[in-house]
């Protein structure tokens, strides 16, 4: 019980960032951005400037000790890929390209979808991912 309420705890915090996202991606994606490395930092409980500035192999092996659930690690997934997509779109290219890396070698390292260099997460693929933990968007 104590396990799967600290399990929706966090996922609550990563659809909370991500809707926080989505609605600042309207105004200015370099804030939405920074919305999701907020959440990604309040998941993994530890410095977003430390913890995203890491090689995407050292990032994936200091991340994957911090998760207590493979479920928590396709949220991972999807806020870093998109987080690299309003970081492309605020022409931070380098550290959009580095935020796409990290994803894809966390991604790895737990054993879940990456994803593609081109994929952009969607609405309708986060009210999917929703669904599948048993969360209305």
């Amino acid at each position: 019980m104590l396990q799967q309420d600290y399990l929706m705890r966090l996922i609550m915090q990563f659809v909370d960032g991500i809707k926080r996202s989505m609605d600042n991606e309207k105004r200015n994606p370099k804030e939405a951005a920074d919305s999701l490395e907020d959440a990604l930092s309040r998941a993994l409980d530890m410095d977003a400037s430390v913890i995203l500035g890491l090689a995407p192999e050292s990032f994936a092996s200091v991340a994957q000790i911090s998760i207590a659930d493979p479920r928590i690690a396709v949220y991972i997934v999807y806020t870093m890929a998109l987080e690299a997509h309003y970081l492309r779109e605020a022409e931070c290219h380098d550290t959009a390209q580095l935020r796409y890396e990290q994803a894809c070698a966390f991604a790895a390292a737990c054993g879940v979808a990456a994803p593609g260099p081109d994929d952009i997460p969607c609405d309708a693929d986060f009210d999917a991912l929703l669904a599948e933990d048993g969360i209305e968007a």
